[in-house]
């Protein structure tokens, strides 16, 4: 049978999605499909990947400067990639063209090459649904509305890690494939917890708490320190860069807790956290904050770093994969989001909490070769 030929579009360096890309095409040329991925020069910082790179695409722009200046240049970023990816595929003209994620921003500028390849030429594209709620709008209503509904119209299908919530605004003709978001491996193993505990300060007998990943206000970092100075005996890590210019800095986040006195129990690391010191922040760690807001419905890859890394997790969130894992395979404990009283609660039964999660089970459920079978299968190139 003749190999799957995937064009995987990936302009994301660094983060989570970055991450979740380099596994997830990984994992499909285990599989047995020829996958091509487009990337920006920095991607995964030039990481080993195990399937072939183009580095084609630009990387995002630098941070400083003036607001406007940053704006015209991601603007720039993002519809120049777009149509480097248009003509990779008049040129390669692959199987399938998988996103790493669905994104609507300036879908007016840039889709319609996409439209003319899927009608036309028969292209198949395919996207990752990480965030199937798209609530974040920018500019007026009805062009977020609009770049939504026009960035849809190429897919055939979309990839999500959970039953659609009702306010995701999915086309009824786009088919909607279910597939796990795998865990992600950590190294690290000749690191000393307790030696890593007294460099962030921990003193003997403290539960360390850990907030990793992009600083976002859907966090709830603030309620976090809040349930800090209610708690006793308890040590906040804050690891991770901010997340745009919109969220508060972390300079907020110092002054609050030299406010509500609790500076001495806290630990802020600012930036991009590199792969190789991952397992450093989860080795050192008992239990990881996920408690994100209402308005959160994905799933979240610090969630399957901690899996790997055996540690329990508190979590809170809108209806969506990240609560149903927890809950289902007793991960930790899911909680009220939005709400200090549960954030509370929800350390102080973690701390007294014997309960072992369901580790092996939610490793078996959450690989990245269930979710590349699954893409192959909708694609119409893997086993039924």
């Amino acid at each position: 049978m003749r190999r799957s030929v995937i064009l995987y579009f990936s302009p994301f360096a660094k983060g989570g999605l970055a991450e979740y890309a380099r596994c997830q095409a990984a994992s499909l040329e285990q599989a047995g499909a020829k996958v091509t991925c487009l990337v920006a020069p920095s991607f995964i910082d030039g990481r080993a990947s195990g399937f072939e790179t183009v580095a084609c695409l630009c990387d995002p722009p630098l941070a400083g400067g003036s607001w406007l200046v940053r704006k015209i240049k991601t603007i720039c970023q993002i519809t120049w990639n777009r149509y480097m990816l248009a003509w990779e595929i008049l040129r390669r003209r692959p199987d399938l063209v998988l996103l790493d994620s669905y994104l609507e921003y300036l879908a007016p500028f840039w889709v319609w090459p996409h439209w003319f390849l899927a009608r036309l030429f028969g292209i198949r594209y395919a996207a990752n649904l990480h965030d199937p709620v798209r609530n974040f709008v920018i500019g007026p209503a009805w062009w977020h509305k609009w770049s939504v509904r026009l960035a849809y119209l190429p897919l055939d299908f979309i990839l999500v890690h959970d039953n659609l919530p009702e306010s995701a605004s999915v086309p009824s003709r786009v088919r909607v494939v279910q597939v796990p978001h795998g865990l992600y491996d950590i190294s690290g193993s000749g690191v000393n917890a307790d030696e890593v505990r007294r460099s962030w300060g921990v003193k003997e007998g403290q539960t360390v708490f850990l907030a990793f990943g992009y600083v976002r206000d859907d966090k709830n970092l603030d309620l976090a320190m809040q349930a800090l100075a209610r708690v006793p005996g308890s040590f906040l890590v804050v690891a991770g860069s901010v997340a745009s210019g919109k969220d508060k800095p972390l300079a907020f986040y110092r002054e609050l807790a030299k406010q509500l006195g609790v500076l001495d129990r806290c630990h802020f690391v600012e930036g991009f956290v590199p792969d190789e010191e991952l397992g450093t922040y989860f080795i050192g760690t008992d239990i990881v904050l996920l408690t994100y807001a209402a308005t959160f419905h994905s799933q979240s890859g610090v969630l399957n770093v901690a899996a790997r890394a055996r540690k329990k997790v508190l979590a809170s969130s809108g209806p969506g994969p990240l609560i149903e894992s927890v809950r289902k395979y007793q991960l930790g404990i899911a909680i009220e989001p939005d709400s200090l009283d549960a954030i509370i609660t929800g350390m102080q039964q973690l701390l007294a909490s014997a309960a072992v999660p369901h580790w092996e089970e939610y490793e078996l459920a959450a690989s990245w070769e269930a979710n590349a079978q699954a893409v192959l299968r909708a694609a119409g190139g893997g086993p039924c």
